[in-house]
């Protein structure tokens, strides 16, 4: 899971499959996979940053 939230494109085409059959528009599965995407990668790069200000 780590290593898919370090690639928010990859996540929100993964995302965007399921999405399509919810909304039954690929534009708008494609417009909220791609805001989840790139909103779980910034908070797997903050939780790294802030673990790694604690080791410090």
């Amino acid at each position: 899971m780590k290593q898919l939230a370090r690639k928010p494109l990859l996540l929100s085409f993964l995302l965007s499959l399921p999405l399509w059959i919810v909304f039954n528009n690929y534009v708008v599965a494609l417009i909220c996979a791609l805001l989840v995407g790139f909103f779980v990668s910034m908070c797997c790069s903050l939780w790294v940053l802030h673990n790694k200000d604690k080791q410090k």
